[in-house]
């Protein structure tokens, strides 16, 4: 799925491999700002009038299988937000909340932030950083208003993504 609004993003100068990587992350940020509207309009947690909020598991499954049609996601990088919503449930049992913003769901899941539309509105302008490869596994760096940084593993000759951390807001 070739996008010539990023053919900037390869440099020549950088293995395949890293050439791979940064294009799993390019597809995923394209996929993922076609998509995010209709992910986010899964409702993850159950938020009836003056009853405390619960997690939607069954909604949580829905959401995960959506971001794995993507193809370039892990297994391991989707349970680990099957684990987020069981513990989020059990945070909200032992602290119950019926106002505001639910504990948790108040950003982005996939992008770790609130301002998602500014950012893909600034995907043009996306800056590739530094890709570093060791076997099987590549970190690869950019900034989108955020500075980023996804963890790949190479799985059946494929780069998929394992990890997506949000450095600025660690």
């Amino acid at each position: 799925m070739a996008n010539t609004k990023f053919d900037a993003v390869t440099n020549r100068d950088v293995s395949p491999d890293a050439q791979q990587a940064r294009q799993t992350v390019v597809r995923f940020l394209t996929w993922y700002k076609n998509h995010m509207h209709e992910a986010n309009q899964i409702s993850l947690v159950n938020q009836a009038a003056g009853k405390p909020y619960s997690v939607n598991l069954k909604n949580g499954e829905r959401y995960l299988r959506y971001l794995k049609s993507s193809q370039l996601l892990t297994d391991a990088y989707l349970n680990q937000w099957r684990t987020f919503f069981k513990e989020r449930q059990a945070g909200f049992r032992q602290s119950p909340q019926s106002e505001g913003p639910p504990t948790g769901f108040d950003y982005d899941l996939v992008m770790l932030n609130q301002d998602v539309d500014m950012q893909f509105a600034a995907l043009k302008s996306l800056k590739m950083g530094k890709v570093v490869i060791s076997n099987n596994k590549a970190t690869v760096g950019f900034t989108l208003l955020n500075t980023y940084e996804f963890r790949l593993v190479r799985q059946n000759g494929r780069w998929l993504i394992n990890e997506i951390l949000n450095q600025s807001q660690e």
